[in-house]
């Protein structure tokens, strides 16, 4: 699946990248069609890659409900990622994520996704609500997500707690 903005192209991930990623292997990653800096991976994704190779697996493909990344349409680098921790439950919530490359920070490319995948999410019949965390010092996550319009709904020890509202 692909999804585009003005500036960047959001492509669910697949089995290929995902081993080029697990053994960070930047030219592997260059060879399926994508620019790396060597950020892509970052710690949190490398860490959740078995996780997602497991849904792709289960699923024989994706559903959108996973990893996507983030891609510089000029040059085709990744950038980052962003996606959701797995199908909506039975209220028909999801959680999304994202993440920049450290060097691709404050240049909007998270907003710019994240709003053009939570469009893509509410436009599926199973999706209700979309919910959000992120960790009490992690400010700029805490910036893009009041950017987006979640609201804070409550705190606990580890994470802060947003509910995307819709007008």
């Amino acid at each position: 699946m692909v999804l585009e903005t003005n500036r960047l192209l959001l492509k669910t991930i697949d089995i290929p990248l995902l081993n080029a990623a697990s053994k960070r292997d930047h030219q592997a990653i260059k060879d399926l069609g994508y620019e790396t800096n060597g950020e892509w991976p970052n710690p949190d994704f490398f860490e959740a890659i078995p996780y997602f190779r497991e849904k792709l697996v289960k699923n024989n493909g994706t559903k959108g409900f996973d990893s996507w990344i983030i891609v510089k349409k000029d040059n085709h680098e990744i950038v980052g990622g962003t996606g959701f921790l797995g199908d909506p439950d039975t209220n028909g919530m999801i959680e999304i994520g994202f993440a920049t490359n450290k060097s691709q920070r404050r240049k909007g490319y998270c907003v710019e996704a994240a709003q053009k995948i939570i469009n893509w999410a509410l436009s599926q019949d199973t999706v209700n609500h979309i919910t959000a965390r992120c960790e009490h010092n992690n400010f700029g996550s805490q910036h893009i997500l009041e950017t987006l319009g979640f609201e804070l709904e409550h705190k606990s020890e580890d994470f802060m707690h947003w509910r995307y509202v819709t007008m």
